[in-house]
């Protein structure tokens, strides 16, 4: 799956990841102190380390989570009370306190829609199955003119009897057509009357019925030379670094959203060309802005790709909403903590420190940074985040996959690394004799 010779482009690349960090001193440190004092009076933390600033996230001071979850369906959060809006209508006699302007007595009113979650107030005033036009009814964030939810995660998404297959809204394949393409998209299988895409479908991967196990996920090998015309050449894969180049498209993430500086952008570019010359067979590669990007709901960050698309996220939560959501719903393996004396990386399941580092120092110089790759246990998506406290530690962790991890990624079996970097030579950039591996797991 790597190319064989070792890529000159990302050396250069790594070269330019140095620039913003030096160049910028100074007017990143004013950045610095404005980041941390709005993130702080809103219970945040500090600012983004990675575009200049240090780090902190959207979470309160002490243990790196915050807010309450705008999910659907229950994988780490409910939405709300079901997207309900306005006050009820004053009907006297109604039973359900909603009338037409003419008294008539209804269920619902679509104007002021008080269905419960996963229904919508139809046309005749009754509540029934389907998304509300808003944006907590459905994962995605988008809810479709026929009430089906865009890149729906569940079946509760889809109205009107359909399923959820390949994250869209689809009638139910029959049981005669099972095995074959027929009642789907050419590119779809039905298996057990659910249309299936094996390329990328962890339930049925490569072949109907063929489930991965839990912390893997389905995604494309290298065929060899037995293997028989039309092979589908997919596998399950186990979620460590060692399976990034399975992924067939590779999307950088961009903050510019939220973040004037191009801190997290320099690094998030460079993960992307590295796997692009890096990976066989050789990945699509893309970018996006979060708030335009379909694999993303725009206002909570959740992904809704599933295991075709690798979405790279350089920096942390304070930016980048996607890091934000995983860390907050504890899929990402690590997240950030700070508490205005030292900043931590500790792990999700134990909330054990697995990297420390005072807040005191030159920064410019010296930081942590973990490189982690994770599956959101819903909608199968990848993501792959490098980041540092400060951008000196995003700017590290990416020269460090480059030239550290790349170059025998088959042999990194962890699903995330904790490092910490101390520049030697006084040059302000890193080097591999200058990065130690303080941890890693799965």
């Amino acid at each position: 799956m790597l190319k064989a010779k070792y890529v000159t482009q990302a050396v250069v690349v790594g070269s330019l990841l140095i620039a913003p960090a030096c160049a910028s001193n100074s007017s990143d440190k004013g950045q610095d102190v404005e980041n941390s004092a709005s993130a702080s009076s809103a219970g945040a933390g500090a600012g983004d380390r990675a575009s200049g600033g240090k780090g902190g996230a959207t979470k309160p001071v002490g243990n790196g989570r915050g807010g309450e979850s705008t999910n659907v369906f229950g994988d780490g959060g409910a939405s709300g009370s079901g997207g309900e809006g306005g006050d009820a209508s004053q009907c006297p006699g109604c039973a359900s306190g909603y009338c037409l302007d003419d008294g008539s007595c209804v269920d619902c009113l679509p104007k002021n829609d008080h269905c419960p979650t996963g229904q919508f107030c139809s046309d005749e005033y009754k509540c029934a199955p389907g998304c509300k036009n808003d944006t907590t009814s459905c994962a995605s964030g988008v809810c479709g003119a026929n009430h089906d939810c865009a890149r729906c995660v569940d079946d509760r998404e889809c109205a009107g009897g359909r399923i959820c297959s390949g994250g869209e809204c689809t009638a139910a394949c029959g049981a005669a057509e099972e095995g074959t393409s027929t009642g789907c998209r050419s590119d779809m299988i039905c298996c057990s009357e659910r249309c299936s895409n094996l390329l990328v479908d962890s339930g049925n991967c490569g072949a109907c019925g063929n489930a991965c196990a839990t912390g893997q996920f389905c995604g494309r090998t290298v065929c060899d030379a037995e293997s028989p015309a039309g092979a589908s050449c997919v596998i399950c894969h186990d979620t460590t670094l060692a399976s990034l180049c399975s992924v067939a498209k590779v999307t950088v993430i961009l903050d510019t959203s939220k973040n004037a500086s191009d801190g997290n952008r320099v690094p998030g570019r460079a993960i992307g060309a590295m796997l692009s010359d890096t990976c066989l067979p050789k990945p699509v590669l893309t970018e996006a802005e979060q708030d335009s990007v379909d694999a993303l709901n725009i206002t909570t960050g959740r992904p809704v790709s599933d295991s075709s698309e690798l979405l790279v996220v350089a920096g942390g939560a304070f930016y980048q909403n996607l890091e934000g959501y995983l860390e907050t719903e504890k899929i990402a393996p690590l997240y950030l903590s700070y508490d205005g004396v030292a900043t931590r990386f500790r792990r999700s399941a134990t909330d054990a420190d697995v990297a420390t580092l005072p807040v005191d120092g030159d920064h410019d110089s010296h930081d942590i940074f973990i490189i982690q790759f994770m599956r959101h246990p819903v909608s199968g998506s990848l993501i792959l985040n490098v980041q540092g406290f400060w951008l000196s530690g995003t700017v590290a962790g990416t020269y460090q996959l480059s030239h550290g991890l790349l170059p025998e990624l088959t042999k990194q079996d962890q699903a995330w690394y904790a490092y910490e970097w101390t520049d030697l030579n006084g040059n302000k950039a890193p080097e591999l004799d200058e990065i130690k591996l303080l941890d890693s797991g799965r």
